[in-house]
């Protein structure tokens, strides 16, 4: 190997090393945002499920099917506690 070629060689291998890690770090930092980004949006989602269920157990449910499911008082007082607008007889 001649003296040029080493010195080339040395100076594409620091090239490369310096490209690499500007590569993992914004790597890295892209990942963050996207998993901070999934994470927001997962909350919304959750947070929109509660409130559909909590809509489909106080105004969506027959009288019925309430009854039957809370049938002991302080079963009674879980459901007043959750729906309040909502009364049982």
């Amino acid at each position: 190997m001649t003296p040029q070629f080493q010195k080339v060689a040395q100076i594409t291998m620091a090239a490369l090393i310096v490209i690499a890690f500007v590569v993992f770090a914004t790597g890295c930092a892209e990942y963050s945002a996207f998993k901070s980004g999934v994470g927001d949006h997962g909350a919304a989602v959750a947070d929109e499920v509660v409130d559909t269920n909590l809509w489909a157990l106080c105004n969506a449910a027959p009288v019925g099917s309430i009854n039957r499911r809370f049938k002991t008082e302080e079963e009674r007082q879980a459901y007043r506690g959750i729906c309040p607008a909502n009364v049982l007889p």
